[in-house]
């Protein structure tokens, strides 16, 4: 009895140590005018624990820089981290009904920028894009999947290419999307212009871009210069 005894004071009391500190927490806070970004420090028996902590209108998102390698590592090899941290932006992506999913942007070069998605309830952040402009967030009727465009300039060419990435909203992860009849033609990588997305139903997406059989720099630079600027619109689905 001694010995069961002492094995659940040793399980208690090891289970007690390995509490790790939060990599996201969302908290309330009183309504404001303006939104303000710090990073505070935190000492956890002697371990330094760095938050960026956003302070929004009415709410306080705080990020575990230690605990999001991306976030670590670009504030590390920044030269003047404090402007880093000013020309961070958080914005909620759907209020009301997604109130805790997040778009983080950062890393901003010549109005381009990179993107970190973020779940408040559960812990998640990924890179969605980098050296990119986030153009439409749009989630599903039926709220099961979001839906990213984000597009990219180029000084080799002036039309803008385009990436679309789905998030499955109960899995939170990134599924693949395939185009219905046209299996290899691939939009989650910057190569189509994209001009329109739209929910046609919960599951398939409506896009519309140029209206040529591969998206080549030669046939994209005949479709920019041509007088109609023909375009076709395709049909996406999660893969």
């Amino acid at each position: 009895m001694r010995m069961r005894l002492i094995l659940l004071l040793l399980v208690i009391f090891l289970f007690g140590c390995s509490k790790e500190s939060p990599i996201i927490i969302q908290e309330e806070s009183e309504s404001l005018n303006e939104t303000f970004i710090d990073l505070i420090e935190e000492f956890d028996k002697e371990e330094r624990i760095q938050y960026l902590e956003f302070t929004l209108i009415d709410q306080q998102i705080s990020l575990n820089v230690d605990k999001i390698a991306i976030l670590r590592n670009y504030l590390e090899n920044h030269i003047d981290q404090a402007q880093a941290i000013q020309e961070m932006q958080l914005t909620q992506i759907v209020k009301h009904t997604l109130d805790n999913v997040f778009l983080l942007s950062f890393a901003c070069e010549n109005k381009m920028c990179s993107y970190l998605l973020i779940n408040t309830d559960y812990e998640y952040s990924q890179l969605l894009a980098d050296q990119a402009n986030i153009i439409k967030i749009k989630p599903s009727p039926d709220q099961s999947y979001l839906l990213f465009q984000f597009d990219r300039k180029s000084s080799q060419h002036p039309w803008s290419t385009s990436k679309l990435i789905m998030i499955d909203l109960e899995k939170w992860e990134e599924i693949p999307i395939e185009v219905v009849n046209e299996p290899l033609m691939t939009l989650n990588t910057f190569q189509w212009p994209i001009h329109e997305i739209d929910w046609l139903n919960d599951s398939e997406v409506t896009v519309t871009i140029p209206d040529i059989e591969t998206a080549t720099t030669e046939n994209l630079t005949e479709w920019y210069h041509s007088a109609n600027k023909t375009k076709k619109t395709i049909t996406v689905i999660p893969k």
